[in-house]
């Protein structure tokens, strides 16, 4: 058996390193969510065959003569119709990474563990929510909005003459961001159960 005196100072250098842990940990996800915000509403998913033009979940957008021409539905932040099943998912996935976000506040009342817990699963259900909203967003492919740009070959999960743009790759990566950050929040979390004495091992006196 360790002596007391060693195992209060590895739990010393354990809460310091996870508290430099947990701020990196914050900052990712906060990253995370600005990323987020900007992938849904950038009109720039895919883009058109030689530079026609490109689109998103809310607007397309054509070149013209007078610069760059961007159409959607009259509501603001409502989503075009072939997608709006693909920006619910999306919007669903922001907002678990940013409650995900918010969590880290219960860190100052609630067992660490837990608090890194909670947020870790929400951070998967983002990831799933994010993957859902990356596979059904091709399934529009074929709508009339967007074949003007990608030619009458283009069909569900077929594009014709356009190609991937930035945002539908980063939304891709961004799936993965949030699998990262939920395998980091489960270790930090089982860590915290194990060999945090001040909440779980020694009960004051």
């Amino acid at each position: 058996m360790e002596p007391h005196g060693h195992v209060e100072l590895y739990d010393t250098d354990f809460v310091q390193n996870g508290r430099a842990v947990t701020v990196l940990w914050a900052s990712c996800t906060l990253f995370l969510g600005i990323l987020e915000i900007v992938v849904l509403l950038q009109p720039a998913w895919v883009l058109g065959g030689e530079g026609s033009g490109q689109f998103g979940l809310y607007q397309v957008c054509e070149e013209s003569d007078w610069g760059t021409e961007c159409r959607g539905p009259p509501a603001a932040l409502e989503a075009l119709p072939p997608f709006q099943t693909a920006a619910g998912f999306m919007v669903g996935a922001l907002l678990l990474v940013l409650f995900s976000l918010a969590c880290i506040g219960l860190l100052w009342f609630c067992n660490s563990g837990t608090v890194f817990k909670l947020c870790a699963w929400l951070q998967i259900s983002a990831a799933s929510c994010q993957a859902l909203g990356c596979i059904l967003f091709p399934d529009g492919w074929d709508s009339a909005a967007v074949r003007p740009l990608c030619g009458y070959r283009s069909d569900r999960y077929e594009l014709g003459t356009c190609s991937v743009h930035w945002a539908y790759i980063l939304a891709i990566l961004g799936i993965f961001d949030c699998l990262i950050l939920s395998v980091l929040g489960f270790t930090l979390g089982k860590r915290h159960d194990a060999l945090n004495p001040n909440e779980d091992k020694y009960p004051t006196k």
